[in-house]
Order: structure tokens, then sequence, then C-alpha cells
């Protein structure tokens, strides 16, 4: 049948649209090699000699209704004298393994982004382990490499991705949010594999780096990176302290009757809340746990104290203002804050590192949203590799090289 500009939908390099066949649900379109064009050899450039005529067919976009749509074309296989070889002419933009259209795998790649694979796989009509391959192998060949030439700042930090404490590490560029790197479990190992992809002048660019306070990531980036500034992620530094928090409740709640029991019962959150997110029933309820407990309420006091430190931008001011915060912690004899108290002059040029720089891992906690709701999407990891692949291709907001 004839439809009038159809022929601008099948537009191949060297072929001609010959007839397309129409129905309400599959398309087929036939494509023949357009004479005006040689057959050429691809490795020496010589015109070769016509061998013999190939159909073969490759799947493209839905056309309309038809969700199912079909090329069947010509492949030449030519001989070339001069290289004493076939070679097999197929039209541009046909992916001859895949036996696809690439824009019809950039379709499905597009569709696995924002919904599982197996119903972007139901939309086209194909496997959801077809649309794993092409999706996965979409991202391989468009996906630019990292940018490792311009890093200043690094934050690294680990994510939970499979069940009994499958972690992996992850590398962040803390400027524009670009995924570096990923890697299987957080140990020295996991994350001295993204230093062996640096170079020496690389590796003298980058001048902080924001980590935790885990002794693995500290002694790798003071060996690779021993110019550059360790900056102790504030967030982990108070989650820390929430730790102590909870252990003191815990011990007072032993040592407590019972009717002290019942008030200091189901207030571990109430304690880690800051003042902004609490409720006024939630406001009640501690003043009442602080009032008939002094140790808890020398804690919290001390964590809305803690929090304080960061509002600093002179170094010398923040120092002085933890080392008072310190004593404060040791005056009050607890044993756990006293603890505490001495891991942190353990850390003090870390910890007051960010005045300096102002960075925290907070991006690549937020980050970790993404990455739970890629795995949740996925119903779970199947392939690290995949997974960052498509960790990637949201860190980079999904512009993928044209």
């Amino acid at each position: 049948m004839y439809v009038k500009g159809i022929r601008k939908l099948f537009q191949f390099s060297k072929y001609v649209l010959k007839k397309i066949s129409l129905n309400s649900n599959i398309a087929q379109a036939f494509l023949r090699h357009d004479n005006r064009f040689r057959l050429v050899c691809p490795t020496c450039g010589v015109t070769t000699t016509l061998n013999r005529i190939v159909p073969q067919t490759a799947r493209d976009l839905p056309l309309g209704t038809a969700l199912y749509v079909v090329l069947t074309y010509e492949a030449l296989q030519g001989y070339c004298v001069q290289c004493g070889e076939y070679h097999t002419l197929h039209p541009s933009g046909i992916n001859v393994h895949a036996r696809a259209t690439d824009r019809l795998m950039a379709f499905v790649s597009q569709l696995c982004r924002y919904m599982p694979l197996i119903h972007a796989a139901e939309i086209v009509g194909i496997s959801a382990a077809t649309a794993y391959r092409w999706d996965k192998k979409w991202l391989t060949s468009h996906l630019p490499e990292p940018d490792l030439d311009d890093l200043r700042i690094l934050l690294i930090d680990e994510k939970s991705v499979r069940k009994r404490h499958g972690y992996v590490i992850l590398v962040m560029n803390g400027e524009n949010g670009e995924l570096l790197h990923m890697a299987e479990g957080k140990k020295k190992q996991s994350l001295q594999s993204f230093f062996d992809k640096l170079t020496k002048k690389q590796k003298a660019r980058i001048i902080a780096v924001a980590i935790d306070r885990a002794g693995a990531y500290r002694a790798v980036v003071t060996e690779q990176l021993p110019h550059a500034d360790i900056v102790f992620d504030k967030f982990h530094l108070i989650m820390n302290y929430n730790e102590v928090i909870d252990q003191v409740r815990r011990q007072e709640w032993r040592k407590a009757n019972e009717e002290d029991k019942k008030v200091i019962k189901g207030q571990r959150y109430n304690l880690f809340r800051n003042p902004e997110n609490r409720t006024e029933k939630q406001t009640l309820s501690l003043k009442a746990l602080l009032k008939i407990n002094e140790n808890l309420n020398h804690v919290y006091v001390l964590k809305e104290a803690f929090r304080h430190l960061w509002t600093y931008t002179y170094r010398a001011c923040a120092e002085k203002y933890l080392l008072k915060w310190v004593s404060w912690a040791n005056e009050s004899k607890i044993e756990q804050l006293m603890k505490f108290a001495k891991s942190l002059l353990r850390s003090k040029d870390e910890i007051l590192n960010y005045c300096r720089h102002q960075i925290t891992t907070g991006r690549l906690e937020s980050f970790n949203n993404t990455v739970s709701r890629i795995i949740h999407r996925a119903c779970g990891v199947k392939n690290l590799d995949y997974l960052f692949l498509k960790l990637r291709q949201e860190s980079i907001n999904g512009n993928l090289q044209k």
C-alpha cells in the first residue's frame, strides 16, 4: 500500500522502502538496497562483487496501534578480492545480533528507566530477558565514561543492596553529583579499585574527600591522596551520637522503676528528633522524660549543642567550641558519652576540615533513595554491573551520548 510521507519513517542509509503492509496490530516494511550505491568493502573501501542476497528481519518501533513492526530487508554479501574476505551489508541503524533497530533498543531502554523490565517488555511485545539485554547493551554503549579529569571533591559512602549485609561502596563527584564508581563490599579493596583508575595528575587535583569514620576508607584515602583533606561527614557523626543516646536510654530503662519505665518506653525517636520536627504532643512527652531522668536530659542537651559545631566557619572558633563540648561531656561522667567525646578528639582534624570545605555526604545519602528505588523496581539485585549502569544513568540525569 502507499501512504504519503511514510518513507520518512523508514530512512536507512543505502536502503529505500519498497512497500509496507499494515493492519491494526502488525506492520511489515520491506526494504531494498538502493542501486545508486556501490557495494564496497568496509575494510579497504574497494568495490566488491555481489556474492548473494540473504533476506533478513529486524524488529522496529511500534507504528500507531501496530505494536509489532518488522523490517524485512536485503542483506548483501560481497567478496573483496583485495582483502580476500566476505562482507555483508546491513542497513545502518540495525543491530544484527539483537535483530532490532537501534531506535527500538533506545525506546526500550528509556521505558526501563521508569518501569520494571517486565512492564517495558509487555509494551513492546518482547520477553523481560530481552528487555534486560537490550537495556544493558544500550547503556553500555551510550553512557559516557566517568569524568575523572576535573575531580576536586569526592563523596564516599556504602549502601546495602542485598540481604545479609550485601554492601557496595559508592564514589560520587561532590560538585556535580556524577556517580563515578561502585564496587561490591566495604573494605579497602573496594575503594582501592577506584583509585587504581586514576592517574597521578588526576589524584593531584583532588582537594577534599568526605567520608564517614570507617577506618578502612580513611586509610586508603590517606595513602592515595596524602595532600587532600579528609572531612568526616557531619550526618554520620550525628548518627553516631544518636547511638550514644540510645545506649544511655536502654541503660536508664534497665535501672528505672516500673513507673519511670512507662515514661522512657517509646521515646527513642523522640530523643533523636530535632525540635523543629516534633509535634506539640511529642514535645510534651519529651519534657516529661527529661524531667525525671538527669542522664537522658544531659545527653539530649549536649545533642543540641553538638549540632551547633557545624555553624562555625572559622576553624579556630570551631576547635575552641569542640574542646568545650568535650569538657561538658566529660563532666557528665556518663561512660558512653565520655567514650564518644574521646573519639572526637582523635578525629579532631577531620571534623574541623568542614570549616574549610563545607562538604558532607548528604548528596550521596539522598542518592541512596534512588538506589533503593531502582532495586525495589527490579525486585532485587541480580547483576551489579547492570545496577551501576542504571545508577550512572540517574546520576547524570539520563543524558546519554548521541
